[in-house]
């Protein structure tokens, strides 16, 4: 008997420990479970983590190349806008001295115009004098060709009195 109780007891402790084996077998398979489970839900809050900062920095760099898009249209216009000030601004310059320069011009014509009047009244004025002095140089060349021609008359005359009278 004493066998047989060892027996019974020996499967007893049998049963319980395989009792106590599926439990731990058990435990373990739901422990696996539920680290499975927590490791698929950690892995997931990880990846929408992921998925939500791969948004956020999408979103950031989408506002990065828009603000430089913006920055670079601003200073292509104001680039645009300077050339224009500085193409109006040799524009101006330009007309400026090109109405300068008619000014010049214009009073230079004027200034030659009158110098052309003064020339020409000088030069109606020397042909004046020059008519009148003619007119004196020939009166005066025709008396003194008049007095010529007395006095060579009157030597000729006088010649011809005295050869005669010889």
């Amino acid at each position: 008997m004493a066998t047989e109780n060892k027996l019974d007891e020996l499967k007893v402790k049998a049963a319980d420990a395989k009792v106590q084996g599926e439990k731990a077998l058990e435990d373990l398979k739901d422990n696996v479970k539920e680290k499975q489970t927590a490791g698929k839900e950690a892995l997931e809050d990880t990846v929408d983590e992921l998925k939500t900062k791969a948004t956020n920095v999408k979103a950031k760099g989408e506002k990065a190349l828009e603000d430089l898009k913006d920055n670079v249209k601003e200073k292509q216009t104001a680039a645009k806008e300077a050339a224009e000030d500085k193409a109006n601004d040799l524009k101006g310059k330009f007309e400026d001295a090109q109405h300068s320069l008619q000014d010049k011009f214009d009073h230079l014509r004027s200034e030659a115009a009158h110098k052309f009047d003064d020339a020409k009244a000088k030069a109606a004025e020397l042909k004046d004098e020059a008519a009148t002095k003619l007119d004196e140089l020939k009166t005066q060349a025709s008396v003194k060709f008049d007095e010529l021609k007395k006095t060579a008359t009157d030597k000729l005359n006088k010649l011809k009195n005295h050869d005669a009278g010889e």
